[in-house]
C-alpha cells in the first residue's frame, strides 16, 4: 500500500510539472527565428544585388533608367488619363452619330441610353480609378487580356462579340476626324502610320549626320575662322528661328518658288523631298554645332597635346583619336534623336504638307479628347524613347573601349 501511495504521489509530481511547463517560450524564440531568417534572406538578396551592380555597372545603370522611366510613364498615363476624363464629355462617345436623323433628342432618356451604351463598347465606362488600372493592365505586354473584337450591345444591355487573346491592346478610336473609322483598334491604327513616319524620319535624320558631322568637323578644325563662322553662325540663325516659321516659310516656297506640290500622298519624289529638308532644318544645325563641340573638346585635350608633341602628324591624331572618341558621342544619341524627329519635330512637317503620319494622331486627339488615341500616343513614344535610351548606351559600350558592360 506503501509503495502504491507513492507511486501516485510520483505521479502526481510528473502530471503537476508537465501543467506547470510553458511553451510560450518556445514559440516567441521559433517567431524570433523566423524574423530573423527573413532578415538574413533580406541581407543575402541586397549582396547578391550590390555584386550583381558591381559585376556589370553600365547595365544596372541602364536597366535602373529603364525601371525609373517606365514608372515615370505609367504615372503619367495615369494623370493624362483622369485629365483627359475631366474634359471629355457625353458628346465625345457619340460624335459620329446624327442625332436629328435617328430622332434622339439631347437628355432623354434615349441619348442617356445611347452614351451609356457607346461608353461600355469603348471600354470608357465605370469608375475613373477601375478604367485607369484596367488600361495599365492593358498596355502591360506581359499580361494576357481577351478583348472583344466588333462587340455589340445585346437587348440586355450586355457586351457580345468575338473574344480575341491579346498582350498588348491600346483601346479604340472614338472621333472620325483623324479619317479613322470610331471602334477601329489605335494600335492598327499606328501600324499603317508608324512607316510612314519612320521612312520620314529616318531619311531625314541619316542625311542630317551625313551633312552635319563633317560640316561640323570644318568648323571645329577652322575654330575661329571664317569657315568657322559661316558654319556655325549659319547653324545658330537656323536654330534661332522659331520651328513653325521655318516650317511654314519652307513649306510656302516650295509651292510658290519651287513649283512642289502642297500634299505628301500621291505626290512626286520632288514633293516628298521639300518635308525631308523640314525636318532636317531641324536637326542638321544642331548636329554641327554638338559635333563642334565635341571635336573642339578632344582637339584641346591633354592627350591630343602630348601625341602632337611626340611628333605624330596632325591627320594621324585627328582621325585616330579625336574623330574616334568625338563620334562615340556623336553615335550614342543618334537613337535618341530618331526617337525625337519621328515623335516630335516631324508633327509640323506632316500636318504641312498632309502626311498620314503619326502626327496626325496626337494633333487630332486632342482636339477630339479622343482619349486612346492621345494615350497611346504618349505609350508608344515614351517607350520608344526608353528603348532608343538603352541602344545608345549599348552603342556606347560596343564603340568606347573604356567602357565595359561587365568588370573581370
Amino acid at each position: 500500500m506503501e509503495n502504491r501511495s507513492n507511486d501516485l504521489t510520483e505521479a502526481s509530481q510528473i502530471d503537476q510539472l508537465f501543467n506547470e511547463v510553458s511553451l510560450d517560450h518556445e514559440v516567441k524564440k521559433t517567431n524570433k527565428s523566423f524574423f530573423e531568417k527573413f532578415k538574413y534572406f533580406l541581407l543575402k538578396v541586397n549582396e547578391s544585388r550590390l555584386e550583381f551592380v558591381q559585376k556589370v555597372p553600365l547595365f544596372s545603370y541602364s536597366l535602373k533608367r529603364i525601371i525609373y522611366a517606365f514608372i515615370t510613364l505609367y504615372v503619367a498615363i495615369i494623370v493624362s488619363y483622369a485629365l483627359l476624363r475631366a474634359v471629355t464629355t457625353d458628346t465625345t462617345y457619340i460624335m459620329d452619330l446624327n442625332l436629328d436623323k435617328l430622332g434622339i433628342k439631347y437628355g432623354s432618356p434615349e441619348y442617356n441610353n445611347l452614351v451609356n451604351n457607346r461608353k461600355k463598347l469603348y471600354g470608357a465606362d465605370g469608375p475613373l480609378l477601375k478604367q485607369i488600372f484596367i488600361y495599365l493592365r492593358n498596355v502591360t505586354p506581359i499580361i494576357p487580356k481577351d478583348i472583344i473584337r466588333d462587340p455589340i450591345i445585346n437587348s440586355s444591355g450586355e457586351i457580345q462579340g468575338r473574344t480575341e487573346r491579346m498582350w498588348f491592346y491600346l483601346g479604340v478610336v472614338f472621333g472620325r476626324s483623324s479619317g479613322l473609322v470610331p471602334g477601329s483598334l489605335v494600335q492598327d491604327a499606328f501600324k499603317t502610320a508608324m512607316p510612314v513616319s519612320f521612312m520620314l524620319g529616318g531619311t531625314a535624320v541619316a542625311l542630317s549626320y551625313i551633312l552635319g558631322v563633317p560640316l561640323g568637323i570644318i568648323a571645329a578644325r577652322n575654330k575661329e575662322k571664317w569657315k568657322d563662322s559661316t558654319i556655325n553662325g549659319t547653324s545658330l540663325a537656323i536654330t534661332a528661328i522659331p520651328a513653325l516659321v521655318l516650317i511654314k516659310l519652307l513649306y510656302q516656297m516650295a509651292i510658290y518658288v519651287f513649283g512642289a506640290g502642297a500634299r505628301w500622298t500621291d505626290s512626286t519624289l520632288y514633293t516628298k523631298m521639300f518635308p525631308v529638308i523640314g525636318i532636317m532644318l531641324m536637326i542638321m544645325p544642331i548636329v554641327i554645332i554638338e559635333t563642334r563641340r565635341y571635336v573642339i573638346d578632344e582637339m584641346t585635350s591633354d592627350y591630343t597635346k602630348f601625341a602632337v608633341s611626340k611628333g605624330l602628324s596632325g591627320s594621324y591624331v585627328f582621325f585616330v583619336h579625336v574623330f574616334r572618341n568625338a563620334g562615340i558621342r556623336i553615335v550614342k544619341y543618334i537613337p535618341e534623336i530618331f526617337i525625337l524627329t519621328m515623335f516630335g519635330s516631324s508633327i509640323l512637317v506632316e500636318r504641312h504638307w498632309t502626311v498620314n503620319g503619326m502626327s496626325r494622331f496626337i494633333l487630332d486627339g486632342v482636339s477630339d479628347k479622343d482619349t486612346f488615341l492621345v494615350l497611346g500616343y504618349i505609350f508608344c513614344s515614351a517607350s520608344a524613347g526608353v528603348f532608343a535610351t538603352l541602344i545608345g548606351d549599348l552603342l556606347l559600350a560596343v564603340l568606347d573601349p573604356r567602357v565595359k558592360l561587365t568588370t573581370k
